[in-house]
């Protein structure tokens, strides 16, 4: 499938709740994760994909979850929900439980190359 037929299928599919793209190309050697918006504005519409799926803050939560174990962990502060991590160099982190953040420490604690 190429980019502009994943762009139009998200559209279709997307619904509120959901936020982030898994998707691999399609030698199905390589897996990423991006915010939708930004995959969606950073996509060659003739590049070629092996497929993608769209997750919520739940399923990434539970993906950043299982590379970081017990260093990683949600709580509330000022009525806010926040994810207190520690990360692989030792530094303690209390930030907003966002896409973002999520997002971040994904890449921080995978160096940009997840493997799935």
């Amino acid at each position: 499938m190429t980019g502009g037929e994943i762009i139009k299928m998200i559209a279709e599919q997307k619904t509120a709740a959901q936020c982030f793209i898994k998707w691999w190309r399609k030698e199905e050697d390589f897996i990423d994760f991006d915010l939708i918006e930004r995959f969606e504005s950073n996509i060659d519409k003739g590049e070629v994909f092996g497929g993608f799926e769209l997750i919520d803050m739940e399923q990434m939560w539970d993906h950043v979850q299982q590379l970081c174990g017990d260093r990683i962990s949600r709580t509330v502060k000022d009525g806010e929900e926040m994810v207190a991590w520690t990360s692989g160099d030792k530094k303690h982190h209390t930030l907003p439980f966002k896409p973002k953040t999520l997002l971040d420490i994904l890449d921080f604690e995978t160096k940009g190359n997840y493997v799935d």
